[in-house]
């Protein structure tokens, strides 16, 4: 039979991770809400950039119901010819894994890390040509065995307070710096829909070489190396920081989530034991009266 000190800690134990369930649940709540505030004043430096790599054909017009007067203008690029398919293995990628330092968020960042090894799978990814920046200790610890020779930066102390645009041009400063030359660059966040949706989405950005050498570039006015050079590390920033404030509202969201079910799930197990415990004390009590009678009846 269960021990009732046994049935009884354990109840215990539950009520208190019921409590802090419940906490970290009414804490997501509040920073949620200023997550999703802060995250309408950045969606333009992400729309932004995205405009400009539409109109010089550098990527697709994004088709949908609030953008489809905006992309049915813009031109679709043309079929890629065998070629130019054997040109896109060859081009030096970098790829950016967009977590943060915090779990219990369900699958927020396992979704990223898992997205990232399908793509460098699919391509063959080698350490010399492909390079990996992961944003986030929880994306440095999901890839680092498989991809450690390509890690090109790491950045922490992501996700303890709310991101700004200097965290990004920080990131940006590093991978500037960090010596590798990159083609194409691509960016995986978790895109914020509602508190109860969100997408794993990517995001590309260029490097100048490849926005000079856009198919549309000559329908802009004539631009100087420096402005373009700055542009591109700007673009760069820009889309990072978009990135933070979508992961953020993300990830706030579903540990909300997570905290709710777990909340849930506490009140069910401690539904159960209490039952055990009164049917264990119960039990005790009716064994306790069985011993006092038989042995008063012994007296007799």
């Amino acid at each position: 039979m269960v021990q009732l000190k046994q049935v009884s800690l354990r109840l215990k134990s539950i009520k208190n991770i019921q409590k802090i369930t419940k906490t970290m649940k009414m804490v997501s709540a509040s920073k949620f809400t200023k997550a999703e505030r802060e995250l309408q004043a950045a969606r333009p430096f992400g729309y932004g950039p995205r405009k400009f790599y539409e109109s010089s054909r550098l990527i697709k017009a994004a088709v949908d119901s609030k953008d489809k007067k905006d992309a049915a203008a813009v031109p679709e690029p043309v079929q890629e010819k065998p070629e130019d398919q054997e040109a896109q293995k060859k081009l030096k990628r970098i790829y950016i894994a967009m977590t943060s330092d915090r779990g219990l968020c369900g699958g927020v960042h396992s979704g990223v890390a898992r997205r990232i090894r399908r793509e460098m799978t699919a391509r063959n990814a080698e350490g010399t040509t492909h390079k990996l920046v992961c944003v986030g200790d929880k994306a440095r610890a999901l890839l680092r065995r498989a991809y450690s020779t390509s890690m090109l930066v790491t950045v922490k102390d992501i996700g303890r307070i709310a991101p700004v645009f200097a965290d990004a041009s920080l990131m940006a400063t590093a991978i500037a710096e960090s010596g590798f030359t990159y083609d194409v660059g691509e960016i995986y966040y978790n895109k914020y829909f509602t508190a109860v949706k969100y997408e794993m989405s990517i995001v590309p950005f260029f490097s100048k070489i490849r926005i000079e050498s856009a198919p549309n570039m000559t329908a802009f006015d004539d631009v100087d190396d420096d402005q373009l050079e700055c542009y591109a590390e700007w673009t760069l920033a820009a889309l990072l920081y978009y990135a933070l404030k979508q992961g953020a509202a993300s990830e706030q969201s579903a540990r909300m989530a997570a905290m709710d079910n777990a909340t849930k799930n506490a009140s069910e197990m401690i539904r159960k034991l209490t039952l055990l415990f009164n049917r264990t004390r119960q039990a005790v009590i009716t064994r306790e009266l069985i011993e006092i009678i038989s042995g008063a009846a012994a007296l007799k």
